[in-house]
């Protein structure tokens, strides 16, 4: 195949072998370009037309003739012959059109006919004006032996054209200037010959885009004429057309054309522009008893796609802008002439495009021939050892027409060099037709390996290395980091594994602890493991790690001093050595240093650090306090940084030691006023032995008092002591203050600090709940003692129904004696539209919400599956299932290898009724499904066994599945004190896959309905009363828990007896928050805790 591409030498011809020959080319592009332009069922040329035929006029300056190439054969067998065409002189069919007079010289282009291709030849048409007197312009080719001969039959030809149409007046003008330019095929190779300019446009004027140099070479696919050059085109890799000027125009004498004469056998091109010489009748059949539709008159033109002969004429044809195809009849047929056999006539171009170390891509373009195409074969091998590699491929015909192949080296045995891609057609008559070919070449690819190191957030412990630009024509498994100090050798060499990041980069941070905590220069170098296992080193740095500058900041604050003592609030807390601990020795200025005490500072939340100093524990010294700061550095050293001095005042002898807040027992009737001034109205008066809860103790006019804000909302002022010593500071017997930190949308933290009662603390708890709908989302929460003293709660409000807004957070500790003692409370509010629970959605087979990752479908007695759903058991969760089970088999716990999985509707409603059957309905809903209404139907729950095949209640082997089960992307569905929300009791042995998830639920604590958001409990029917209660006054209808709004005073009271002594009351219009209702001595009660810690009751009827 290599010697020869085509075995049919049959295709081996000239023009002028054709029986038709150079006459019928020379004829086509004289019809092609003399006279008008005629565009059928448009515009009639006279008012005998009954269609419209518009006739196409001639622009000002040029009239452009067009031809088309209809003989396509190889250029390696087809001779070259150069055609020559004239303008023709106007005529009396001008009359009928609208033709310019102004003059202008006109061009005629000599062409390869032997290489041209459609397009090209459209490009190089002639343009011509009616003027005969204007010269032409003939662009000339070099003529070889072959020309020589074909020149010769011009002159027959142009006797054969007079003949034929007598009446044609065309006539080319001659030209002033004559140029040639040496003759090149219309695609191949070309080698330069100089260093030439590429430019993207065919223009002399046109923008450089880089050079060339002589001895490269191109495959180009267009040759043009432009400008004053001659000009080769292709189209580069990136998809833009290069342009590339090869030969200037060489100026040279006019020279006269040969007279053209009309054919006398009536054969032409089979498309192209035909004027007509006479009347002649158009029709929609090729029939001379065919309707005539319209007539075309002599001097009109019309571009035709067909030749035909039928009922003894030669017709044209062509499709009118109605979409109709028309037939003239144009020269009558003497005698039929023996037909020679039809020739098949092939088009087809090869282009390479997308050309990479390991393949290309032969898109195949202007596919067509007479025989029609079934199938185009490209056979293609490397020019390696013979044809050993060659494969037939059928190339893939896409949508525009054209037909692709990706050509992949892998088959081809990973040959590089030069490939051979040749073309065939397989044609309609089974017949295979060789078209073309071309070769291209797979040059061997470059290794090369890059990467960048960077060295980031240097500081005096360590430094940060970051890569970027990691590539390797093999491939990067690892990125290595040897890194090692510049003391002692490589004593402290770490080969590191870099860490891959999103961004595609490589992370490593450096912490000189690990390299005997040297300073000065680090050297970094990098390796990459590829990908078939070899170690490739990359590149290296150095950086310096610098010696800390010493530094060391603290400063004392003073606070809260009362003659009990004070509080030590150290702040700028710093030491470039790091800091272990904070010590604060303490003493007082009496007898010497007998008292001190080395106090360890707590650590706050905001990073200072704080001391509370009671002068009890200083033999119950007032006076003159000492108090220095130390700190224990992270190398063990103590380092002094600071001192200061404060004083305790001794106690006033009136003044009454109480907490800041809490409740007071009155010791004597007292005076209630609304401001602090003894001046002030007494509202009213509260008897001995009565308690008041307040919030604020105050000195004013002379006077101790406590302060409330009683129901109605005023502030009320009580005085307990009359004072002698304004200056004392009081005393406080309990502290604790409430940050809310870390506030989101789905909730927020609660720092308790400064904890303290001189009872002892034993537990802080916190009730939380929002605003909206009462208390009905309270939770009493114990805080969780931090390593600082502090204490955190960390509130998700999908505990709390998933309200937003307002959150109520009050605090109470109890203390070492057991009692409950309020302390604080505050508010907060959490951002965000208020969605309650997230939306469910339901698909006509199940309900689903999105998780955070993934689809989460939900079933439980409020939202069931059709009937029709059978999914099966799901592949991914079963795979997760039997990791689990085998390796809680592995670790030796009672687990057996039978499981319960996926449950059809039918399988769970006989399931349901044997339960129902055995132990009742309302018992079975408790532990079983409904039908629809089970998880076993999603095919993402499974039921553990142990060994025996009894349902997994082990202990040992049921603590492990709920601590493990999320590390296979499960929860355990039904847990102890979740029946509220899930509707079931629980069950250790029931699993259900969730996915990613699954971690994020079990660290929440929460149920899935919890964690979710979506509703859960009972079946909806089952909490409906069949007859619904009738509200009486004795007995209000009222909710087990929420807000009450008082009709009338109502007295409160410590126990739910009419009899108990009234401790306040509330009056009519306010309102309370209950979380009880109750029936006792003859009435309704509703019960609250108190802010004290105390439960209170109020009869409502």
């Amino acid at each position: 195949m290599k010697k020869r591409m085509f075995d049919h030498e049959e295709q081996r011809f000239s023009i002028r072998k054709y029986s038709c020959g150079a006459a019928s080319v020379l004829i086509g592009c004289v019809l092609f370009m003399g006279g008008q332009t005629v565009l059928a069922d448009e515009q009639a040329t006279t008012g005998t037309v009954p269609e419209a035929a518009q006739v196409g006029t001639v622009n000002k300056t040029q009239n452009t003739i067009e031809s088309t190439d209809v003989s396509s054969q190889s250029a390696a067998t087809q001779k070259e012959t150069t055609v020559t065409t004239t303008a023709p002189t106007s005529s009396s069919a001008d009359k009928a059109v609208s033709v310019a007079t102004e003059t202008t010289p006109s061009q005629t282009t000599t062409v390869d006919a032997a290489t041209q291709t459609e397009d090209e030849t459209t490009n190089s048409s002639v343009d011509a004006t009616t003027d005969t007197a204007t010269p032409s312009t003939t662009v000339k080719v070099e003529k070889s032996p072959v020309e020589k001969e074909a020149g010769k039959e011009e002159a027959d030809v142009a006797k054969l054209m007079d003949k034929t149409q007598p009446a044609q007046q065309a006539r080319l003008a001659e030209s002033k200037v004559t140029q040639s330019v040496p003759s090149l095929p219309s695609q191949g190779y070309y080698t330069y010959t100089k260093r030439t300019e590429v430019k993207n446009e065919p223009k002399a004027s046109a923008a450089l885009q880089f050079y060339v140099n002589a001895g490269d070479r191109v495959f180009y696919d267009q040759v043009l004429i432009a400008d004053g050059y001659q000009w080769l085109s292709y189209r580069s890799y990136s998809g833009v057309r290069r342009y590339a000027a090869i030969n200037k125009l060489i100026q040279s004498e006019p020279q006269q054309p040969a007279k053209q004469t009309p054919s006398s056998t009536g054969t032409f091109p089979s498309r192209g522009r035909y004027i007509f010489s006479g009347t002649t009748e158009v029709k929609n059949e090729a029939k001379l008893s065919a309707p005539t539709q319209f007539t075309f008159n002599r001097g009109d033109s019309v571009n035709y796609d067909k030749v035909l002969e039928n009922d003894g004429y030669q017709w044209i044809s062509y499709v009118s802008y109605s979409g109709m195809r028309r037939y003239a009849a144009v020269t009558k047929l003497a005698q039929p002439a023996p037909q020679r056999p039809a020739q098949s006539q092939v088009t087809g171009t090869i282009h390479i495009e997308n050309k990479t170390s390991q393949g290309f891509d032969v898109v195949v373009t202007n596919v067509s021939s007479t025989k029609g195409v079934k199938t185009v074969m490209l056979p293609v091998w490397s020019s390696q050892g013979g044809q050993d590699d060659i494969i037939w491929y059928d190339a893939a015909k896409q949508n525009d027409g054209t037909y692709k192949l990706s050509v992949d080296i892998r088959r081809h045995k990973n040959n590089y060099g030069d490939y051979n891609v040749h073309m065939y057609y397989v044609q309609s008559d089974g017949s295979l037709q060789g078209v073309t070919g071309t070769t291209t070449k797979v040059e061997e690819p470059k290794y090369s390996v890059t990467g960048t190191i960077h060295i980031e957030n240097k500081t005096s412990q360590g430094f940060d290395v970051v890569v970027t630009d990691v590539s390797s024509t093999k491939g990067v498994k690892t990125v290595k980091l040897p890194v090692w100090s510049s003391q002692g050798g490589q004593d402290d060499i770490i080969w590191y594994d870099a860490a891959k990041q999103n961004d595609g980069t490589y992370k490593l941070s450096v912490d000189i602890r690990r390299h005997k905590n040297n300073r000065g220069e680090y050297n970094i170098h990098m390796y990459y493991v590829q990908s078939d296992g070899s170690l490739q080193g990359v590149t290296g740095t150095t950086t310096k790690v610098e010696e800390p500058k010493y530094s060391v900041t603290g400063t004392i604050n003073i606070q809260n001093k009362t003659s009990q003592g004070f509080d030590v609030l150290i702040t700028n807390v710093s030491d470039s050595n790091g800091i272990s601990r904070v010590k604060v020795p303490i003493w007082t200025d009496k007898d010497g240093q007998d008292d001190i005490i080395w106090y360890d500072a707590t650590k706050q939340s905001d990073g200072n650090y704080k001391v509370s100093v009671n002068v009890d524990k200083h033999k119950g010294e007032r006076g003159t306090y000492n108090i220095h700061l130390y700190y224990i550095e992270s190398n063990g050293k103590v380092r002094g940084v600071s001192g200061t001095k404060t004083s305790v005042a001794e106690p006033s002898s009136a003044r009454e030691i109480i907490p800041s807040q809490g409740v007071y027992t009155f010791k004597k009737e007292v005076e209630v006023k609304n401001s602090p001034a003894m001046a002030a109205k007494t509202e009213f008066t509260f008897a001995k032995g009565e308690r008041i809860r307040y919030d604020k103790v105050l000195d004013a006019d002379h006077h101790q008092w406590i302060s409330y804000v009683s129901y109605s909302g005023t502030r009320r002022y009580i005085p307990i002591a009359t004072l002698t010593n304004e200056g004392t500071p009081k005393h406080v017997q309990v502290t604790g203050t409430i940050h809310i930190e870390n506030k989101t949308s789905q909730g927020f933290d609660v720092v308790v600090t400064n904890v303290s009662s001189t009872k002892g603390v034993k537990t802080v708890k916190l009730p939380v709940w929002s605003s909206q709908g009462g208390q009905d989302d309270i939770i009493w929460y114990d805080a969780a003692k931090q390593t600082d003293g502090t204490y955190k709660l960390s509130v998700d409000i999908r505990r709390h129904k998933n309200n937003r807004g307002e959150y109520n957070i009050h605090m109470y500790y109890v203390q070492s004696d057991g009692s409950l003692q309020g302390v604080t409370g505050t508010t907060t509010k959490v951002e965000g539209s208020q969605t309650g629970a997230k939306e469910v959605q339901y698909n006509g087979s199940y309900y689903f919400i999105q998780g955070k990752y993934d689809e989460i479908v939900v079933a439980n007695k409020k939202h069931p599956m059709a009937a029709n759903y059978n999914p099966g058991e799901n592949l991914t969760a079963k795979a997760a299932f039997l990791r689990l089970r085998n390796d809680m088999i592995a670790k030796g716990y009672n687990v057996g290898y039978a499981y319960s999985g996926f449950r059809t509707y039918d399988y769970q409603k006989v399931l349901y009724q044997n339960y129902v059957n055995k132990d009742g309905q309302a018992a079975a809903d408790r532990y079983s499904a409904r039908p629809g209404y089970s998880e076993h139907q999603t095919g993402l729950v499974f039921d553990l066994t142990d060994k025996a095949g009894n349902l997994l209640e082990d202990t040992a082997a049921s603590n492990w599945l709920k601590n493990n089960a999320h590390r296979y992307g499960f929860v355990v569905r039904y847990q102890p004190g979740k029946e509220a929300s899930t509707g079931y009791m629980p069950e250790a042995w029931h699993i259900r896959y969730i996915g990613k998830e699954a971690d994020e639920v079990y660290h929440s604590g929460l149920s899935l309905e919890e964690y979710y958001g979506f509703e859960g409990g009972d079946y909806a029917s089952s909490v409906t009363s069949s007859k619904p209660t009738t509200p009486s006054p004795q007995t209000p209808a009222i909710p087990a828990q929420g807000v009450y709004r008082f009709t009338k005073r109502s007295s409160i009271k410590a126990e739910a007896r009419m009899s108990a002594p009234e401790l306040a009351y509330y009056d009519a219009g306010q309102s309370v928050t209950y979380d009880k209702v109750l029936n006792a001595d003859g009435a309704t009660w509703i019960s609250y805790i108190a802010f004290s810690g105390k439960r209170r009751y109020i009869a409502i009827a």
